[in-house]
């Protein structure tokens, strides 16, 4: 069966009344209703309904088929633009040119919903020259129109390729009758497919808000962690001040160094603010040419109060000449900053002459710079170590479990990657991240 896209500008072959019998079949012999064979199809019907209704329409040809004796039966359907009817269902030994069909103003299908009534034809070949290449070539062909909300859409048909098979008034009344009902069962099952579509599209819908409400829920304890940190800083570095204050310690230069960290990390806490504003408005995310080494020592200035109250030892190596990467000096802060507290928190229970933190900077063959963080803590477990990056995951009874996932995801905004394990020289947890040398980071890194 040829594709109706490859049929010519259509040229009637014979009239259509030469391929007409529909008149003929109330001469044909009377046959006594056959309403078991009747009934049982519908019964077919029903069942195909209620266990698999996108099947109904093959089920409609298949018991055609079997209760008119023919030897194909289908279904033909309007497409959605009107211009062709396509056979969404077909039985028997048409079966193989099941998805073809025929144009919708030149062939029987056409004919018969211009008509709005059964039609009976014999050899339409003759009129349409493409049917001729849908073999077996059709002696009988009986159509009756398919409604759907009382519009015809398509036609149900029945097909004799014996000459000796001749089609009656109790065909039409059975094939009527199967066409009627598998049309109200046809109806029910788009009904319900587009009730599934509404409640899908409600579902989907709802899933999107979820996923917004986790999203800024996710967002929210990332920010209150990140300002968190400086504003802990603040305290610690205010209330060591107001003690010694209280003591009337004439030590003004520690007061002084106690007063610019809490200046300093107030500024920090402001910048990380900053940036959340401007991240909605995508302004410049001051990406810049920065040392590694510079970093670093900032972070340990923000922090300095802190490991000297956990009586923290920590060791700086740098591989000399590194070159400079292009980062977010707060950010990559942030990073160096959370995992120093970290370490120390993980060290709490030792006795403070084994409380040490080891950090080493060094240029890798794969021209990243290599930043490692070790303490002499207990280190990670197998099950922790698998987790350690999830957002919400913690090994700490305090804590929101954020801490590492922001650091990954700034990590990974870098252009670079995070791990963690249990091979640091001193005996706990190291944790390892690197950042790409890359001379066209800036351009990139301003694109984002």
């Amino acid at each position: 069966m040829p594709s109706t896209d490859q049929i010519e500008a259509p040229i009637p072959a014979a009239p259509l009344d030469s391929i007409i019998r529909t008149g003929e079949l109330h001469k044909r012999p009377y046959r006594a209703p056959e309403y078991q064979k009747e009934n049982s199809a519908l019964v077919a019907l029903v069942s195909a309904l209620a266990d698999s209704p996108r099947t109904i329409l093959q089920t409609l040809a298949d018991k055609v088929l079997e209760v008119l004796s023919a030897d194909s039966a289908g279904l033909s359907l309007l497409t959605e633009d009107g211009e062709r009817f396509y056979w969404a269902a077909i039985a028997g030994a048409w079966r193989p040119h099941l998805g073809g069909g025929t144009p919708r103003d030149f062939g029987p299908c056409g004919d018969v919903l211009d008509r709005n009534t059964p039609m009976l034809f014999t050899h339409w070949e003759r009129r349409y020259p493409y049917l001729g290449s849908a073999m077996p070539l059709a002696e009988e062909g009986l159509l009756v129109p398919f409604f759907v909300v009382d519009k015809a859409v398509g036609t149900v048909w029945a097909i004799a390729h014996r000459d000796g098979r001749k089609f009656d008034t109790e065909d039409l009344r059975l094939l009527e009758s199967m066409g009627r009902f598998a049309s109200a069962a046809y109806q029910t099952v788009q009904s319900i497919e587009e009730l599934k579509s509404q409640i899908g599209a409600r579902e989907r819908a709802e899933t999107e808000l979820r996923k917004i409400a986790d999203s800024l829920s996710m967002l929210t304890a990332s920010i209150a962690h990140e300002v968190n940190q400086p504003l802990a800083a603040i305290v610690t570095n205010s209330e060591s001040a107001l003690r010694g204050l209280a003591r009337d310690e004439p030590n003004v230069e520690r007061l002084r160094t106690l007063t610019e960290r809490v200046t300093a990390d107030a500024r920090r806490a402001s910048d990380i603010v900053e940036r959340v504003r401007s991240m909605a408005s995508r302004r410049d995310r001051k990406y810049e040419p920065l040392s590694i080494n510079d970093v670093i020592d900032e972070s340990l200035g923000f922090l300095r109060n802190e490991l000297e109250l956990n009586g923290v030892a920590v060791s700086v190596v740098s591989e000399p000449g590194l070159p400079q990467i292009v980062a977010d000096r707060i950010r990559l802060q942030q990073v160096i900053v959370n995992l120093i507290i970290n370490a120390v928190q993980a060290m709490a229970q030792l006795a403070s002459k084994d409380r040490r933190i080891g950090i080493r900077i060094a240029l890798t063959d794969q021209d990243t710079v290599c930043c490692t963080i070790e303490d002499s803590g207990p280190g990670f477990d197998a099950e922790c170590l698998s987790r350690l990056f999830d957002s919400f995951f913690s090994t700490k009874d305090t804590g929101m479990g954020i801490g590492l996932a922001i650091c990954r995801s700034i990590v990974e905004a870098h252009g670079g990657s995070i791990r963690a394990d249990n091979n640091s020289i001193l005996g706990g947890a190291r944790l390892v991240f690197d950042l790409p040398i890359d001379n066209d980071a800036q351009a990139y890194y301003n694109s984002i």
